[in-house]
């Protein structure tokens, strides 16, 4: 039941993590005029994006830890008190 339960909340993670992906843009690219050759007009822009692991994967990367353990977890022997 365990395994079950974890590869449920491993694929229900991935797919969260591809929703939000594709619907939300949580960060913004920036871009930057870094350069301007005025004999050519040849102008280099360079992007960055931040770097920080936004608050809106932390729930999917929570529940894709938690199927891991729930797949990885061993069953625990009841021993008989004798």
């Amino acid at each position: 039941m365990k395994r079950a339960v974890g590869i449920f909340f491993i694929i229900q993670s991935l797919l969260t993590y591809l929703i939000i992906d594709a619907l939300y843009a949580p960060f913004k690219v920036k871009d930057k005029i870094t350069m301007t050759d005025m004999e050519t007009g040849v102008t280099t822009v360079s992007y960055s994006s931040p770097s920080e692991i936004h608050l809106i994967y932390v729930i999917p990367i929570i529940t894709f830890i938690l199927g891991i353990y729930f797949i990885l977890a061993r069953k625990k022997k009841q021993e008989l008190i004798t």
